[in-house]
C-alpha cells in the first residue's frame, strides 16, 4: 500500500472544517515483564534493577511538547495507556 505524502494538509488554510475533531491519545510503554511469544507489538523485556521511567517519562513529556502547534484547539477525547505492561510504571 502506498501512503499519500499528507504535508499538504499541514499548511495553514488547506485543510476546511466546521470544528476541529476530538483527539485520543494513545501512551506507550513498551516493557514487559516477560515477552509473550504472540505479541508484534514494540514490547522489550526488562530485566534490569530498575526500570528508565524518568527518563521515558521525559522523553514523552518533550514528545508531546512538540505535537503541541499540530493539535493546539483540539479536545482530547480518550486517552490510552498500552504496552508492554503499563502496571510496570509507578502510578
Amino acid at each position: 500500500m502506498v501512503v499519500p505524502d499528507l504535508a499538504h494538509l499541514m499548511r495553514p488554510g488547506s485543510l476546511q472544517l466546521s470544528a476541529l475533531p476530538p483527539l485520543s491519545l494513545y501512551v506507550h510503554l513498551p516493557w514487559c515483564l516477560k515477552k509473550c511469544p504472540y505479541c508484534d507489538f514494540n514490547s522489550h523485556e526488562f530485566g534490569g534493577p530498575e526500570l528508565p521511567e524518568q527518563r521515558y517519562v521525559d522523553a514523552l513529556v518533550a514528545d508531546l511538547d512538540a505535537s503541541l502547534p499540530l493539535v493546539w484547539g483540539r479536545t482530547v477525547h480518550s486517552i490510552f495507556i498500552g504496552g508492554g505492561t503499563p502496571s510496570l510504571f509507578s502510578p
